[in-house]
């Protein structure tokens, strides 16, 4: 037993998705943002072409040119799980997948955490490769049958992003390798993903991939790791890795982030734990009948219904895709007590003319140390967020020439002696308290940073609050101005603010 004769894994990752460009995860956002306009609608693959011919005709992230769209939301779909298809009665539906919602399509975008949670179920073998026939039946792609059949036929059961985290771990734990100092070659993972000491479980034990990995450093590797182009093929598809904000990459192979590692090592040991795995396919080893029954589950629905993350325990889920780790959190002293002002530098971001049209940028996790300002950058990148920023833009630009913004500041316009400070919340009637009572202490705090103690606030949501006690409150009590859309285009407000908010053009 050991490294196989050929490899059977040739590859890490699809290469249909093209993770690689900085601007990848706002496009994510519109793959998300287009397949959402679909949840639970026919399948209608030209209207699906159509929508992605709009992207590359608007915006400055997509990626690839038209006639390619086709394979681009396919492979999103089985390969990422933004969305599974399903045949209910006699036509086929698009289901948006729950953790496309939670994570792409939500108030609070997170891309890291989608392609974190999405990547610790992906699996060989997968379900993927089911197409439609025009007649309405499915069949399941030459390639894709090929490869699932050998990978089942060499008894292959690997979790690629789970398989690196359990060699960082098995690394750091028992090697006492620093984390800063861990790095696993293009060519060890090549050989892992290719060595049936490893390879023929999802969690493969801890201290066997020690073994594996120093006998790695004393044998010469088989020929088809160093005399062909397979190792060049199988690490094209590594830049989806960085997306997770784990590890990074240089030209030899991955090691872990350094940016707070704490936190981003609780993550790795997270999903080395996990024991989720797709079990459609546990019939189909050692079967005679291994075809038919492959084509079987690939032609179901099973491995669109696991490939989604939110049927994770919630515990898992939530230590995955949460951004503050109270581990991080350091108390000195007692709790009780007065507590010393120690005032920091960190410099309110200077304000700048408003940017239209311009793609509301997802923040990664591991970027900044504020969480805070994470949680605002996210916001902005969800898409109607961004919609109604921009038509308010647009209207105060009419009447009052330049309007500005910040990271934090959503819109900020000066008329006459008069400073106005706008936060826009998308909103629903679930989420309408948490948003609102978000904008309140944002409006607070950057009215406080920005110098403006007299500035006018004013929250914009895109629904009606249900309660009326909640807009007596916020014009009565806090003495913010309040209205939100009545449709695409058009704003209406409570009496009580209908003047100033007129006078400013919005209405």
């Amino acid at each position: 037993m050991g490294l196989l004769v050929k490899p059977v894994l040739k590859k890490f990752f699809v290469n249909k998705i093209e993770s690689s460009l900085p601007e990848w995860g706002d496009y994510l956002l519109e793959v998300a943002d287009i397949f959402s306009t679909f949840d639970g609608e026919d399948l209608d693959r030209e209207l699906l072409a159509d929508r992605f011919s709009a992207i590359s005709g608007r915006s400055q992230y997509a990626l690839r040119d038209v006639s390619n769209f086709r394979d681009e939301f396919g492979a999103y779909g089985t390969y990422l799980g933004v969305f599974r298809i399903e045949r209910i009665g006699n036509s086929w539906k698009i289901f948006l997948s729950n953790a496309a919602k939670h994570f792409l399509c939500s108030t609070e975008p997170d891309v890291e955490g989608f392609c974190r949670a999405q990547l610790s179920l992906f699996q060989y073998p997968n379900g993927a490769g089911a197409v439609q026939n025009n007649g309405g039946s499915v069949r399941m792609q030459a390639n894709a049958q090929a490869d699932t059949i050998r990978e089942i036929s060499n008894g292959i059961r690997v979790n690629p992003l789970r398989l690196l985290c359990r060699v960082v771990v098995a690394m750091h734990e028992i090697t006492r390798i620093s984390l800063a100092d861990v790095h696993i070659s293009y060519q060890q993972i090549f050989m892992l993903m290719n060595d049936d000491r490893v390879n023929k479980t999802f969690s493969p034990d801890k201290n066997i991939l020690v073994d594996v990995l120093n006998e790695y450093s004393t044998i010469i590797p088989p020929t088809w790791v160093t005399a062909s182009n397979y190792l060049t093929n199988f690490k094209r598809n590594f830049h989806i890795l960085e997306r997770t904000g784990l590890f990074s990459r240089d030209k030899n192979g991955l090691g872990v982030r350094t940016d707070n590692s704490g936190k981003l090592y609780s993550l790795i040991s997270a999903i080395s734990e996990m024991t989720t795995n797709f079990n459609g396919f546990d019939d189909c080893y050692n079967s005679v009948d291994i075809v038919e029954r492959v084509n079987a589950v690939v032609s179901s629905p099973a491995w669109g219904i696991y490939f989604d993350a939110l049927t994770l325990p919630m515990q898992t889920l939530a230590v995955l895709s949460n951004e503050v780790d109270d581990s991080d959190i350091v108390v000195a002293g007692s709790p009780i007590g007065a507590i010393p002002f120690v005032p920091t530098i960190q410099e309110f971001p200077a304000i700048r003319s408003f940017q239209s049209n311009q793609p509301r940028a997802f923040m990664p996790s591991g970027n900044i140390l504020d969480p805070f300002e994470t949680m605002v950058r996210r916001e902005k990148a969800n898409r109607e967020h961004s919609r109604i920023l921009n038509m308010l833009a647009a209207s105060l630009r009419l009447r009052h020439g330049d309007v500005f913004e910040n990271n934090f500041i959503d819109l900020l316009v000066n008329v006459g002696a008069k400073s106005f400070i706008f936060e826009v919340k998308s909103n629903n009637n679930r989420n309408v308290l948490s948003q609102i009572r978000k904008a309140i202490s944002q409006l607070y705090e950057y009215r406080y940073r920005s110098a403006l103690p007299h500035a006018i606030l004013c929250i914009v949501l895109q629904q009606k609050p249900p309660q009326n006690w909640i807009i007596d409150y916020l014009l009565n009590d806090r003495g913010i101005l309040v209205c939100w859309l009545i449709d695409d285009i058009r704003l209406e407000c409570p009496p009580q603010c209908h003047t100033t908010l007129a006078q400013l053009g919005i209405l």
